[in-house]
């Protein structure tokens, strides 16, 4: 009886490795079908943009202006903003650019980030002791961009509704050792990328 048993005893491994041979080819099988999409693209203004603030009205504008053009080779939109600072005497502007929400009808989320120095003509970066960019209506720490030998990133996020508006302003200093050949208004010291971020809610 016992030498019966064992004779019903069946292998059972082929079968087993059969069944994974044909798991892999299922898995290495592949169906390929195609389904049409069609992606429509249209165009409008940005439900946020950018506007100078009252401080380019200040002196004529001759201590802050805001001006405007397109980096074809990029695609983007630039705004150039020139400030002059007063060497030895730290200057804060509250007031130079306002990104406001004219156009969108759900509010919007906007952070400034700091990308760094893209101009350094005759290399008077150096001078520069502190470019810090920072939201003043509504006030919102930190800024972005550096103070001495501290760096900022990223500055606090600023919700700003339908309708509304939200002012940056920047802090600067100029080293009192500036040649007197530079400290003319006119020589650029150096020109910083600062970024701006937003976020449709």
């Amino acid at each position: 009886m016992f030498m019966g048993l064992m004779a019903r005893k069946r292998n059972y491994k082929p079968l087993v490795v059969l069944a994974a041979l044909a798991a892999v080819a299922l898995v290495a099988a592949a169906v390929t079908f195609t389904n049409i999409t069609y992606w429509v693209v249209n165009a409008t203004r940005p439900p946020a943009m950018k506007y100078p603030g009252v401080d380019t009205t200040v002196a004529g504008g001759r201590y802050a202006k805001v001006s405007y053009y397109f980096d074809s080779a990029n695609g983007y939109n630039i705004t150039k903003i020139s400030v002059i600072g007063f060497t030895g005497d730290p200057v804060n502007y509250t007031d130079v650019i306002r990104v406001c929400n004219y156009y969108g009808t759900t509010s919007v989320v906007a952070t400034m980030y700091y990308r760094g120095i893209v101009d350094n003509p005759n290399s008077l970066a150096r001078y520069v002791k502190a470019f810090y960019v920072y939201w003043t209506d509504p006030y919102a720490q930190p800024g972005t961009g550096f103070i001495t030998t501290t760096n900022y990133p990223q500055s606090a996020s600023v919700t700003i509704d339908p309708g509304q508006c939200a002012t940056a302003g920047v802090y600067i200093r100029i080293d009192p050792d500036l040649p007197a050949d530079y400290a003319d208004g006119k020589t650029i010291l150096a020109t910083y990328q600062v970024d701006i971020q937003m976020t449709i809610q």
